[in-house]
């Protein structure tokens, strides 16, 4: 059977991956947007609405990140129908070019010695496979992230410049990709880790050009562009001071530990370290990886950590799968002798890191665990309690994204559906979970102490409460 295993081609790995996003596709396709994938389809609905007519969506709805996503949703809507299957079925061709790309990064960069069943050890980590469940913009992110990587290692210039303008108009944070990448480039080049294709350069300016007339179209319509002029959203992108700086460094370094991956900086420190120190005994590939970490890592915190925007575990997939390609190839190369108990270890705590759920009283990047799903099935619990006990929703206060379900479901709500506004001094009953991030300690306090508890639904650590007035 080993030798078997050992016969196992990375074409044959990523088939079987692609079947079993399949079979998440298909378990999951009627599942809500969720968090702000909420606002991603409300754009998309806009662009939708006028026929794929206009792309520049106005600067009420407007957050300053490009388009892409939300014209190809659209497109998706206006090619099959408006509907939840057909927005995961993006999704799912999305996915699939990631693990293409992930299939072809590992093949390029890992040692000989690694077995090609590690890629499955990678595609384990817990905010990747959240986020191919997520209908949000962070997998098309990844997949220009990883097509660039690797047409930068095979001095594909144009493929090199579609991954470059592809992360240029999916999210503002591919500005720091692209200047990331930049600078991988410019090391890559000056240590002779790749071949100093110069055509590839040109990638760069088709990618700037192409970016700048889209700017300049934005301006010209609304008056701006990058910096959203929408107040709900400018409030996000304004400098912090330096206590704010620390806590954000804090938060920053906790994402990279966050649902198990504390074991991958446990392993990792001591093999880099030694491996660092041990000049004599290099490899190329190895070199990359870690240079490819340690650029993004950097860059990712000179452009947000000294900002008021919050970030999430999402944000830095990339990161979190090179640290996993380093750490699998440094127990390779120094032929660690437990290496079948690392390997089970990173398994068990990959899978552990989906029921990792912190107090209420402390944020939780909910869309980079499975753990958000248990949601779903509350929520409806919830509401069918509710409608039992002949309670209207027009008296519940809530922080819950429900009224915003013509947008997360495709569901419009009539006026008798729509939940209150959170307003303690004012509403009769107050609906609380812990997927709320917006809820402040002393607002938690205050209701779980002071008033009754009429219902609660739990699944996995995922609550929902419902509270009435004393």
């Amino acid at each position: 059977m080993i030798k078997d295993l050992k016969k196992i081609s990375f074409k044959q790995i990523l088939f079987f991956l692609v079947c079993v996003l399949i079979v998440e596709f298909l378990l999951l396709k009627q599942t809500p947007f969720f968090w702000d994938g909420v606002t991603k389809s409300s754009r998309a609905s806009w662009i939708y609405a006028n026929g794929l007519t206009e792309f520049i969506v106005p600067t009420e709805y407007n957050s300053g990140h490009p388009p892409l996503w939300i014209t190809l949703l659209a497109l998706f809507w206006t090619i099959f129908e408006k509907a939840l299957w057909s927005s995961r079925l993006l999704l799912l061709f999305v996915n699939i070019g990631v693990v293409w790309q992930l299939v072809l990064f590992c093949k390029s960069n890992f040692l000989k010695t690694v077995s090609v069943l590690a890629v499955l050890l990678v595609c384990l980590e817990p905010t990747f496979v959240a986020q191919t469940t997520n209908l949000n913009n962070d997998m098309l992110l990844l997949f220009f992230t990883l097509l660039g990587l690797n047409a930068l290692i095979k001095s594909q210039q144009f493929i090199f410049a579609l991954a470059l303008s592809g992360l240029l108009f999916t999210n503002l944070r591919g500005i720091y990709i692209v200047v990331a990448i930049a600078l991988i480039h410019v090391v890559y080049t000056r240590l002779k880790l790749i071949k100093n294709a110069k055509p590839i350069y040109l990638g760069y300016v088709f990618a700037f050009i192409s970016f700048a007339i889209f700017c300049w179209f934005q301006y010209e319509k609304l008056g701006w562009f990058l910096i959203s002029q929408n107040e709900n959203y400018n409030a996000h992108r304004q400098s912090v001071g330096l206590k704010q700086w620390f806590v954000n460094s804090v938060v920053y370094a906790k994402c990279f530990l966050d649902y198990g991956r504390f074991i991958i900086a446990i392993f990792l420190v001591p093999l880099l370290v030694k491996y660092l120190k041990d000049k004599s005994n290099r490899s190329i590939k190895i070199d990359r990886i870690a240079i490819g970490f340690f650029v993004f890592a950097i860059v990712f915190f000179v452009g947000m950590v000294p900002f008021s925007n919050p970030f999430g575990d999402r944000y830095f997939m990339i990161c979190y799968l090179l640290a996993v390609i380093l750490l699998i190839n440094l127990i390779a190369h120094y032929n660690l002798s437990k290496k079948p108990l690392l390997y089970a270890t990173m398994v068990f705590m990959f899978i552990s890191g989906h029921f990792w759920i912190y107090p209420a009283t402390i944020s939780q990047s909910w869309d980079s665990s499975l753990a958000y799903l248990n949601s779903y099935t509350i929520e409806d619990q919830m509401e069918r309690y509710i409608d039992s006990a002949g309670i209207k929703s027009s008296t519940i206060g809530t922080r819950i994204l429900l009224n915003a379900r013509n947008y997360s479901e495709f569901k419009m709500l009539t006026e008798s559906d729509r939940y209150a506004d959170f307003n303690p001094a004012t509403n009769a009953f107050i609906l609380l979970s812990n997927i709320d991030n917006q809820t402040k300690d002393e607002e938690l306090h205050e209701i779980m102490s002071k008033w009754e508890l009429v219902k609660r639904y739990s699944q996995l650590g995922v609550f929902m409460e419902l509270y009435k007035r004393p």
